[in-house]
């Protein structure tokens, strides 16, 4: 097995870092934005088979004084990101000329012993080119200059990465046979606090401030099993989702879209909710989407430490003790969002790092039962007793009939269902079908849904199309 190496990008904030990162994996993987400071964590992805590209924050910000703690952060990351490397593009900004942070930059990675090649950005403009001159005096041997808008002067780029890790090949399949695990939920619920209790590290930047993520930042994670092989899962970190009325910039609404993107492409999704609050109008929106998209969901409840406090304080109810204030939300949970079924709700501290990693068993578990083969027999027998104990009501004289179920796909856990007439499937009775099928086959957190697959039309001499 070959030895990845990794090729870290760094510069000050809005030199064009990440549309670089974009530009050179040939599509966007890190957000891209004019207001400085967007990227606030290290992003790496795959440029080839066994060559990593990690984007990072901005280094030295000056920051707006609410996000002092987020800019230290960012620089960390970066200076993390940076012991790792095998190599550095340093970004600078033509338009802008040589800066006296950019000097100090320069300082900092001439001190650092890493090969460093010096990208001189936004040389798309012919005045701007001219400018990039003053950059050689930084002493690099090393020197590209780039659009990274337009994709000027990315061939010599790679051609140093090539000079000294080989060709360039296509890295293979995103996540392979990994279960393919995001954590997503509102601003401010833990997100990214649960995700390094999972990695067992502080991997991604933790902050009070609501919003601190805004890239979906993913990373391969084995847990070891006794007596079995290890499960094997690539975990996504999201930014929060906003309500549609919140959403006051463009970054913002770039970030819902990657948001709705990561959890699209996995299979289950850490629902995270805030055990102060309880669930939201905009939690329920979320849990809506992460099942229309098919995804498994699990409901993970933090910040379950400030619930004992307040009930210590006696400041949450008439309930008798803790236990019963679990119970009465739980139940309350399972009422607001129906898939949950009979599969468990997990009462997590991040803070306290409680409970937290029994979440890797439930991912693994539900997956499983996505996945779980069931016969044509007893898939049917279910749906005949579905509609004996409830039958359908009459739609314009005429009552939906089912004949055969077969079960034909996992992601989402689909039941082809051949019926007289598809049509005439009220919403809420489909909604009946697949909350009885999700209990009846055990399928708590799992996404199901039904493909009616009516009769063909009768044409006036009696015969359907496919008995001509």
């Amino acid at each position: 097995m070959s030895v990845v190496k990794e090729i870290v990008i760094v510069g000050r904030p809005n030199v064009g870092k990440s549309r670089l990162f974009n530009r050179l994996l040939g599509r966007r993987v890190s957000i891209v934005h004019d207001c400085p400071g967007v990227t606030r964590d290290a992003v790496s992805e795959m440029l080839s088979e066994d060559l990593m590209l990690t984007d990072t924050g901005g280094m030295f910000a000056s920051p707006d004084p609410s996000e002092i703690g987020i800019s230290a952060a960012a620089h960390r990351r970066a200076g993390e990101a940076l012991e790792g490397a095998d190599m550095v593009v340093f970004v600078v900004d033509s338009q802008a000329g040589l800066t006296p942070l950019d000097e100090e930059i320069a300082g900092v990675l001439r001190k650092s012993g890493k090969p460093v090649v010096l990208a001189v950005n936004k040389v798309d403009v012919p005045e701007h080119s001219s400018r990039a001159d003053e950059f050689f005096g930084l002493g690099f041997a090393d020197v590209a200059e780039v659009s990274a808008e337009h994709g000027q002067g990315i061939d010599v780029l790679v051609s140093f990465f090539e000079r000294d890790f080989g060709k360039i090949l296509p890295p293979g399949m995103e996540g392979g046979d990994r279960i393919k695990v995001c954590v997503v939920g509102r601003p401010n619920v833990g997100k990214s606090s649960i995700v390094n209790r999972l990695l067992g590290g502080e991997r991604q930047i933790v902050s009070e401030v609501a919003g601190t993520t805004r890239d979906a930042v993913k990373f391969n994670i084995d847990i070891p099993r006794e007596n079995a092989e290890p499960m094997k899962f690539v975990l996504f970190d999201t930014a929060g989702l906003k309500a549609k009325n919140k959403i006051g910039t463009s970054l913002d609404f770039l970030s819902n879209v990657r948001t709705r993107k990561v959890v699209e492409g996995c299979d289950v999704a850490f629902m995270v909710l805030d055990s102060t609050s309880g669930v939201t109008d905009l939690d329920k929106r979320l849990a809506g989407e992460i099942i229309e998209a098919g995804a498994s969901a699990i409901v993970v409840v933090n910040k379950w430490d400030k619930a004992r406090g307040a009930f210590e304080s006696g400041t949450v109810g008439n309930y008798k003790n803790l236990r019963e204030f679990g119970r009465a939300f739980d139940a309350s949970v399972r009422k607001i969002l129906n898939f949950v079924g009979d599969s468990r709700i997990y009462f997590v501290s991040a803070l306290e790092n409680r409970g937290i990693e029994a979440l890797w068993n439930a991912a693994y578990g539900v997956n499983k039962r996505a996945h779980s083969a069931v016969s044509t027999a007893k898939l049917n027998k279910i749906m005949r007793a579905l509609m004996e104990e409830t039958p359908p009501k009459y739609v314009s004289g005429r009552r939906f009939k089912a004949y055969y179920a077969v079960k034909v796909s996992s992601r989402p856990y689909t039941v082809r269902l051949y019926c007289n007439n598809a049509s005439i499937l009220s919403a809420s009775y489909r909604k009946y079908l697949v909350n009885g099928l999700r209990e009846r086959l055990g399928l708590g957190g799992v996404a199901v849904s039904l493909d009616l697959v009516g009769k063909p039309p009768r044409k006036a001499d009696g015969k359907t199309a496919s008995e001509e």
